[in-house]
């Protein structure tokens, strides 16, 4: 078996990149040969697998890419394909044309596509062509199989759901190395590329608002991306500058999820947030924003953590001056929150897309 896995680009602070890679290195530990090929020229980062590029970006780029990843298919005898993305879902489905290779082409992201800039007619239509062969369609998330299934119900048989890979013996390992030097020693946690859909500027105002009124931990925010400026302005501009600490992108960001007082997930959209997965393995109290397909799923309704409404200040601000009594937002216990995430295992998450391809 030759698993090859098809990505529009590689970004290092990814979590579809992240999850990617865990599955990808478990196909490897299963005994099967793994490679990437990314459209844009990025390169996997993947020691273990070789990484074949594309033909670039825009629609000149996708088309050199159909006929790359066309060749490459037949010269590496490439069996079974994993795309994810629009752009390299488009890509495998024209390369794949006519040849006997098992695809599966994953969702990660809500249908609420306001970052791809894709409405629903047009989501309707491409995962109908998708689905017009004998491919198919993978959702990460239970509740996005299920808007799925609503978008395209003549191909519900071939949607099926599957975990991602989250839960690995190396992020356990991770979790254990030395905390960064100049943080606090009590924090609360949120973790994420910086963008509107995350919703770290709600997070920012929220924190403003409950810091009004009690005491609380200072707050970390993980990650980078375009919107970094505008929120270390924001802070800035509500008095919080003090209290908030940016620590840009880390690939090791597990050692402060282990001891963060607190996660909070603040985003308007998601497709399964991964870091609510790693908060619940490594025992951390979790307060997340309700929003489409994911927290809810993942809390099973609240019991696993705290759930807020979404895009609403006042109700994350509640929700942070709630989880400071320990007594009522302590993590769950440590059996329930193994048996929550035995199923985001990578070897649960490799055995769910050989089931996929043996249907």
């Amino acid at each position: 078996m030759h698993i090859l896995f098809i990505l529009k680009d590689f970004k290092p602070d990814g979590g579809l990149e992240r999850v990617q890679l865990r599955l990808a290195r478990q196909f490897l530990k299963d005994g099967q040969r793994v490679s990437y090929f990314v459209m844009n020229g990025d390169t996997a980062d993947d020691e273990e697998a070789a990484t074949f590029n594309g033909g670039g970006n825009g629609f000149f780029g996708l088309l050199k890419s159909i006929g790359v990843l066309r060749r490459l298919i037949r010269r590496e005898r490439v069996t079974h394909l994993i795309a994810a993305k629009e752009q390299a879902n488009l890509c495998t489905w024209f390369a794949t044309l006519g040849r006997s290779c098992k695809v599966i082409y994953a969702r990660h992201a809500a249908l609420d596509c306001g970052e791809q800039k894709i409405g629903l007619t047009t989501l309707r239509l491409l995962y109908g062509l998708y689905l017009c062969g004998n491919d198919q369609v993978v959702a990460v998330s239970k509740g996005l199989h299920q808007a799925l299934a609503d978008l395209v119900p003549w191909g519900r048989q071939r949607i099926r759901y599957c975990p991602n890979a989250v839960v690995t013996e190396q992020l356990l390992s991770a979790a254990q190395t030395p905390l960064l030097r100049g943080l606090p020693t009590e924090f609360w946690l949120a973790v994420g590329r910086l963008v509107e859909p995350k919703g770290f500027h709600l997070l920012l105002d929220a924190y403003a608002m409950a810091l009004s009124s009690a005491a609380l931990p200072d707050l970390v925010i993980i990650g980078d991306g375009p919107q970094l400026a505008a929120l270390t302005l924001q802070a800035n501009h509500l008095g919080i500058e003090d209290r908030v600490h940016f620590t840009g992108f880390l690939s090791n960001p597990y050692p402060l999820i282990r001891h963060a007082r607190l996660l909070i997930l603040s985003s308007f959209h998601e497709g399964l947030p991964t870091v609510l997965i790693e908060a619940l393995a490594l025992g951390t109290p979790v307060l997340a924003c309700d929003c489409e397909t994911g927290p809810r799923e993942l809390l099973d309704n609240g019991r696993l953590g705290q759930l807020v409404k979404v895009n609403d200040v006042p109700a994350l601000a509640e929700g942070m001056l709630r989880s400071l009594a320990s007594q009522d937002q302590a993590a769950p216990n440590a059996q329930v929150a193994a048996d929550a995430v035995r199923q985001y295992t990578s070897q649960y998450a490799a055995q769910a897309y050989y089931q996929v391809w043996n249907q």
